[in-house]
């Protein structure tokens, strides 16, 4: 028998089928993996931008960790980025208007081959303090309405480059996706008084069913209504609308990289997208409402008609399930 779930936060249902698989490796398609899972084990290539020795194959870098040759971690304008400044748009109208912004990529080791299953904990915090410097570089601008905090890993999750990256787009526009999510946690915030994120928090920490590792300052867990196999957010256990608030990276750098740790041991080296929700600009006086969090989607299926049609999700494992696999793999 299905059951349907309700996301607590934006309230899209989720369709939970009742196939169990007996172990995490039974959830791969494993056709599509197999297409789409080539790699260079590799640590230069002399056709990547992004390795150390070729920072002349990029634009100027915006900062760079260490001088200009021995390099931890940079951050560089996209050389094909989204939003172009310079680009004319004629016939504007009410459903064509101009964007601006900017579009960086965090270019997260100099080595080609590293990636965020074997990347070490000092260099995350060096990624996340960079990171968390240009998201607040973007942020302050007063154009901008919107900043994108993303990482593709792998072709399957939309990755065009090998080489680990994550990017930060800035536009002066929000997304109906992020904006529809903050309007139902506010409309739960006026009925109750609470931040829905922090109700989930505690929630979870108090059954313990679906967390599966915390530190001092945030919680991992595999949240109630899950669209995909293994979707992990990370979620920082104090108050904080805004993420360039936050002070905690070093902590923060350190839960990331244990949860792609415990991932790893439990499913492999599985393509993802991880990306960012926070309060945008906008919503001043309802910063009690709302509440940042990273996601982690694993991309272990495709998509289907139906949900393309409905824009409801269908999952073939529930996350009680998920986060028992991800335990047991992890020795927990």
């Amino acid at each position: 028998m299905s059951q349907i779930r309700l996301n607590p936060i934006s309230k899209r249902p989720v369709i939970y089928t009742s196939i169990r698989e007996s172990k995490p490796s039974d959830l791969w398609d494993r056709q599509i993996m197999n297409i789409f899972s080539k790699f260079d084990d590799v640590e230069y290539s002399y056709e990547c931008p992004f390795c150390k020795g070729n920072e002349h194959m990029t634009p100027q870098a915006s900062f760079v960790d260490g001088d200009l040759v021995d390099w931890k971690v940079r951050a560089v304008p996209n050389l094909y980025p989204i939003i172009k400044n310079e680009l004319e748009i004629k016939n504007l109208n009410k459903y064509c208007y101009v964007s601006t912004g900017m579009h960086d990529v965090i270019v997260e080791s100099p080595i080609h081959n590293k990636n965020y299953f074997n990347i070490d904990k000092e260099q995350f915090e060096l990624i996340y303090e960079l990171i968390h410097k240009r998201f607040k570089e973007h942020i302050k601008n007063p154009d901008v309405s919107y900043v994108s905090l993303f990482k593709n890993y792998k072709m399957l999750a939309g990755a065009s480059m090998q080489h680990s990256h994550s990017q930060i787009i800035s536009l002066d526009a929000c997304p109906v996706k992020l904006t529809q999510e903050i309007e139902q946690a506010i409309k739960e915030y006026k009925e109750d008084g609470k931040c829905i994120v922090c109700k989930m928090i505690e929630y979870e920490l108090s059954q313990n069913t679906r967390v599966i590792y915390q530190n001092e300052d945030f919680v991992v867990l595999e949240p109630y209504a899950p669209g995909y196999k293994f979707e992990t957010w990370i979620m920082p256990k104090k108050h904080q609308p805004y993420f360039e608030k936050e002070e905690n990276i070093k902590s923060l750098s350190e839960v990331i990289y244990t949860t792609f740790k415990m991932l790893y041991k439990a499913i492999g080296d599985f393509p993802f997208n991880m990306y960012l929700n926070y309060l945008v600009k906008g919503y001043s006086g309802y910063e009690a409402a709302y509440h940042y969090y990273f996601k982690i989607v694993p991309k272990l299926s495709g998509g289907a008609g139906f949900e393309m049609a409905s824009g409801i999700r269908v999952n073939s494992i529930i996350p009680e399930d998920a986060a028992q696999m991800i335990k047991r793999a992890n020795n927990i």
